[in-house]
């Protein structure tokens, strides 16, 4: 959707805010991740859990309204016609509405700039930040999804409308993988099919973007939180032939894998190059975290 507004701030104020800023924004040039505590307060956090809730009500998941494929859609220029078009499909009240409009659209791309040292939304500097995608990601107790090592530059957009790359066609459907009986891959089974998502050219991203991962429940290795790969790890230099970096395996992850383990509210930020996973959730609560793409 359309660019994000953002109040102007004095030269003094400015220059606060970047001293403040620059012990993350270091962590994230370092690893390519970087993680702000309390991004979101309670109530916030809140009104995406009654509308996660809202939505998991009247559809078979309560993962976001996918934005229109066509670049040229009223959501897709306009702030407004998005939040009228995600309004279609839950049945929140307006005040919870509008907490979860300036988290999207001020709050959380705010953190990220924070974090990246990326321009402020609308702050006068290197252009305008943009809302891509967003989605519930929801692991029930005892079972959801195993995401397998992946870049999102890599991999994200294989599907995306006007792709000329027709190697997609024949690349595997995606990223999430749970085998018979629910039980995910795991050791050489798991890395295989990695090698596999990777065996054929990559589809870059034409500018790079940043993902805000969420929490609005704890999370845990338990309960099948993310696991980010630092971005100064060799899985991420490119291979002797020029494809794409390779995915993590297994005794990499055990040596240099992150696990990002939040409070409701705390809000991970991460770069479309890092390599990251997830496991399912092996605690008995569900586990809940909002996602947010935007790039500039």
């Amino acid at each position: 959707p359309a660019p994000m507004s953002s109040t102007r701030r004095s030269l003094s104020t400015m220059e606060a805010v970047a001293a403040s800023r620059a012990p993350k924004t270091r962590h994230f040039a370092r690893d390519g991740f970087c993680i702000i505590r309390g991004a979101l307060d309670a109530a916030t956090v809140g009104a995406f859990i009654e509308d996660a809730a809202s939505r998991a009500a009247a559809a078979s998941d309560s993962t976001i309204c996918e934005p229109p494929a066509s670049l040229h859609h009223p959501a897709r220029q306009s702030t407004d016609a998005y939040l009228r078009l995600r309004a279609q499909s839950t049945n929140i009240g307006s005040e919870q509405a509008s907490r979860i409009a300036r988290a999207l659209f001020s709050t959380l791309p705010s953190c990220a700039a924070e974090a990246s040292g990326w321009s402020e939304p609308n702050g006068g500097g290197d252009g305008d930040w943009r809302l891509m995608h967003e989605a519930y990601i929801v692991k029930p107790p005892h079972g959801g999804s195993h995401y397998l090592w992946h870049r999102d530059c890599d991999r994200h957009l294989w599907c995306a409308e006007g792709v000329d790359n027709t190697a997609a066609l024949d690349q595997p459907p995606g990223l999430a993988h749970v085998a018979r009986d629910g039980v995910p891959p795991e050791g050489e089974s798991a890395e295989l099919y990695a090698a596999e998502l990777y065996a054929r050219p990559p589809l870059r991203a034409a500018v790079p973007y940043l993902t805000v991962w969420t929490a609005l429940s704890c999370t845990s290795r338990q309960n099948g939180t993310l696991v980010l790969l630092p971005a100064q790890t060799a899985s991420h230099a490119a291979d002797s032939g020029g494809g794409a970096a390779r995915p993590c395996g297994a005794a990499c992850e055990e040596a240099h894998g992150v696990a990002v383990e939040l409070q409701p509210g705390d809000a991970c930020i991460f770069s479309s190059d890092v390599f990251h996973t997830s496991r399912p959730n092996r605690s008995g609560r569900p586990r809940q975290v909002h996602c947010a793409q935007y790039s500039l």
